[in-house]
């Protein structure tokens, strides 16, 4: 890597996460959006309103590519009465998830409490070193925290169904609780990772926690909790709806009982929570009337770049790595500047397109996926000594020796091109630059070493400082990497705001507005009294 820049790295874990993560970019460049529709309508049944979805023809699925085939489907239909042509009724289990192993602790902790997989493994170690709880002293509030397995002491599952018999009734405990299947390369040594004790429940030990603490606890506390309780249970409702040949469908469910849901529901890496659609109660025969039809245009959209924890699950899917190496790894691919974090997202720079390039064409067996996890079964034989160390090393050594000699011969050096700035510097009038730093790009000046002028590139937003009036808004990052909003006179003038500010100012105290965002949507609020505005999706 010296030819490209210095201090970089590789390694069969590393090089691999940095391939998938480029492959999934040029997924995402060569992506073609295709369309098509859907049609969606409102319907009432005495005086319940409920909806229903295009299916198809004569009870066929049929899809809508484009404007026309909606305009056939529109045209088929006469009036507002349809007529109900099946319903279907079961009722479906649910069964909560295993405990927690690393990668999975990891996964979640990202989507349900927004955790780097880095602050999710410090903040485990703290609780398994042991917390203070008052006159008792220090105390391991949960197990060993880097392991495959998913198992559980058996005195860990007593306790745990002695609380849920307690707390819930014995028709909430499970007689016989899920077991995961040990995968082919999992290391057993030790069990999952559960609360040291069911009965410290995350109310009584709150105090004695971080605010991180209390939230990593309780969400492992109630994991184990609900995997060692009965699954949950739904009715779900299947109504087919037609007028002459054309089948709309809409489907509803709802809880019949909760089960481990009373304690625990996983999340899911798209942010959505399931909730009860409900359906009126319909038979065969019965007549149905439409109040709206209404069809909508969309767009197939490209596979979604890399998370922290959806790149944990894929390496794991391809038993590329341990425990104990995702978070070091992603750690060590953003802390090269491969890759970098937007909006929970990786994307690859320009000096990892440029490094997984060359050890695609001069080390192709190092980023191979199923190399990685071969060595990974090899390093496990050799640990339970049905292999010898140095065999081992030598069947990839010698061949990879060969490669290294190929790439000190013929890899060139790679020059990666400043590029104009578009200004000059202001302390000697030499053109600036854009460089590439450890941290990302800055602005140079190209007369180092004689001028070493260096700017951070700002972002202006378009709207003029709410406090002093002459400057412009700028965004920045913090040393945390988290976006914040300046005025670009500082330090002359000192307004900063974690909200982006709008440009405008509050109809009732006159501060400025800015825009708060949440899951999925944002709103304008003021920055000093209650004033809103409706929450736009």
């Amino acid at each position: 890597m010296e030819k490209v820049k210095k201090g970089l790295s590789a390694g069969r874990v590393q090089s691999v996460a940095l391939k998938l993560i480029c492959e999934r970019e040029d997924e995402i460049n060569r992506f073609e959006p295709e369309e098509y529709w859907s049609i969606g309508a409102n319907f009432k049944k005495d005086k319940k309103k409920f909806k229903a979805n295009f299916y198809g023809l004569k009870g066929k699925k049929q899809a809508l590519s484009n404007a026309e085939d909606v305009q056939k489907i529109i045209k088929e239909l006469d009036g507002d009465q349809f007529e109900v042509m099946s319903v279907t009724k079961k009722e479906r289990l649910r069964n909560p998830a295993l405990p927690f192993k690393t990668s999975s602790l990891q996964q979640e902790a990202a989507r349900k409490l927004n955790f780097r997989t880095r602050k999710t493994m410090m903040v485990a170690q703290q609780l398994y070193e042991g917390i203070s709880l008052g006159r008792g002293g220090a105390v391991g509030l949960i197990t060993y925290m880097r392991t495959d397995s998913t198992r559980i002491a058996l005195s860990a599952k007593n306790e745990a169904a002695e609380y849920i018999i307690k707390e819930f009734g014995p028709e909430y405990a499970a007689s016989k609780p899920r077991i995961g299947k040990k995968a082919e390369g999992d290391q057993d040594a030790h069990e999952g990772i559960r609360p040291s004790s069911v009965l410290r429940t995350p109310k009584e030990v709150e105090k004695y926690l971080t605010k991180d603490q209390y939230k990593l606890y309780n969400l492992i506390w109630s994991r184990l909790v609900a995997s060692q309780m009965t699954p949950a249970v739904f009715d779900t409702m299947k109504v087919d709806i037609a007028q002459k040949d054309v089948y709309f469908r809409a489907n509803g469910s709802k809880v019949k009982f909760p089960g481990y849901q009373k304690v625990y529901i996983e999340g899911n890496d798209e942010g959505k929570e399931e909730k009860d659609n409900l359906l009126p109660e319909m038979e065969k025969g019965d007549k149905v009337k439409s109040i709206d039809i209404e069809p909508k245009q969309h767009f197939t959209q490209p596979p979604a770049r890399f998370s922290e924890s959806t790149l944990i699950r894929v390496l794991e899917d391809n038993g590329v790595g341990r425990p104990s190496t995702y978070a070091p790894t992603l750690e060590t691919i953003q802390r090269r500047y491969y890759v970098k974090l937007q909006n929970k997202r990786f994307e690859v720079t320009e000096l990892g397109g440029i490094v997984n390039g060359l050890i695609n064409e001069f080390f192709p067996q190092i980023v191979d996926v199923h190399f990685t996890a071969d060595m990974e079964k090899n390093l496990d034989e050799v640990e339970e000594g049905n292999k010898e160390w140095e065999k081992v090393i030598d069947q990839f050594y010698q061949p990879f020796a060969v490669e290294v000699e190929k790439a000190e011969e013929n890899m060139e050096k790679v020059q990666i091109k400043d590029e104009p700035a578009g200004f000059d510097c202001e302390l000697c009038g030499h053109p600036m630059v854009i460089k590439l730093g450890r941290y990302g790009k800055f602005y140079a000046c190209s007369n180092f070493p004689d001028c070493r002028n260096t700017k951070p590139i700002v972002k202006e937003i378009g709207v003029a400082c709410p406090v002093c009036g002459e400057g412009h808004v700028i965004e920045r990052k913090s040393k945390k990497n988290r976006i914040f909003y300046g005025c670009d006179r500082y330090p002359t003038c000192e307004f900063v705001s974690w909200d982006k500010p709008v440009g405008r100012s509050c109809p009732k105290c006159e501060h400025y507005l800015v825009e708060k965002k949440a899951k999925g949507s944002k709103q304008v609020i003021c920055s000093n009294c209650d004033y809103k505005e409706e929450v736009q999706k």
